[in-house]
């Protein structure tokens, strides 16, 4: 009896019909990216990423050039399972963001806590909102 279920490697024409984003084939196995959500207020954006299973250090955090650059590679991780099917987890990948020039670059911290990655970019003070400001529309 096989537990796991077989796909043809072939695709049919229902395949591309109903896939999520028709600009990229998200039936490929290889694929792997997390989602991520990104949030503003007057302070900062705030990026998170949902990565379970990882440690703090296997997670590489960079900006250059004002790209942030995401990464893990832990492929050399020893372990005592060999996956038939695996739906979740990254070993490894790579995700940038092009940074706006309101970022203080040397003031982004992060933290990983419940298999999110979150990183705070605070907005330098000059792109800081004060005080909201209404313009009057005249005719």
């Amino acid at each position: 009896m096989n537990l796991i279920k077989t796909q043809s490697y072939f695709p049919t024409i229902f395949d591309e019909f109903f896939k999520d984003n028709w600009n990229i084939n998200l039936t490929n196995d290889n694929f792997v990216s997390p989602s991520y959500n990104i949030k503003e207020n007057d302070k900062e954006f705030v990026i998170e990423l949902a990565i379970p299973g990882k440690e703090n250090t296997d997670f590489n955090i960079e900006i250059q050039n004002k790209i942030l650059l995401v990464s893990v590679n832990d492929e050399n991780k020893n372990s005592n399972y060999t996956y038939n099917r695996q739906e979740f987890g990254f070993h490894k990948f790579e995700k940038s963001f092009d940074l706006p020039i309101s970022i203080e670059t040397n003031k982004v911290t992060s933290y990983y806590r419940n298999g999110v990655l979150t990183i705070k970019l605070p907005k330098r003070k000059e792109y800081q909102n004060t005080a909201k400001q209404i313009v009057e529309v005249k005719n």
